[in-house]
């Protein structure tokens, strides 16, 4: 069980400091954007500036998306081997666990393929 606490404590420690940095972050882009906006306004104008920020905005949470989105590499075979004989030796709840993990990659997987993406209908 050492293994298994050691991993939680260390993503947590990750979430914790992503989570920390993502505030001072979201606190900086609002002194950024005021700044920004108090050395436009005098240049063009309350509404130009207005739609420059909001494009400015609305493009770095596009690629944003874009970025997010996109599936960069999908788990390899020997991954998946390594999983499965981990879960042979494994408890019963856990090997459970594991096939339902796998389960619900492979539908992740068949939902992103090509072959399925070109059928979804809105």
């Amino acid at each position: 069980m050492f293994g298994i606490e050691k991993k939680v404590a260390q993503t947590a420690k990750r979430a914790g400091l992503l989570s920390g940095g993502l505030l001072l972050c979201s606190v900086g882009v609002g002194f950024l954007t005021v700044a920004g906006w108090f050395a436009l306004v005098p240049l063009l104008g309350t509404q130009n500036t207005a739609l420059i920020l909001a494009g400015v905005y609305v493009g770095i949470g596009l690629i944003m998306i874009g970025v997010g989105s996109h599936r960069s590499a999908r788990r390899s075979d020997a991954s998946m081997a390594r999983t499965q004989a981990q879960a042979a030796t494994a408890p019963p709840i856990v090997e459970a666990f594991m096939y339902g993990l796998q389960a619900g990659a492979r539908a992740d997987q068949a939902r992103h393929s090509p072959a399925h993406q070109g059928s979804s209908s809105l």
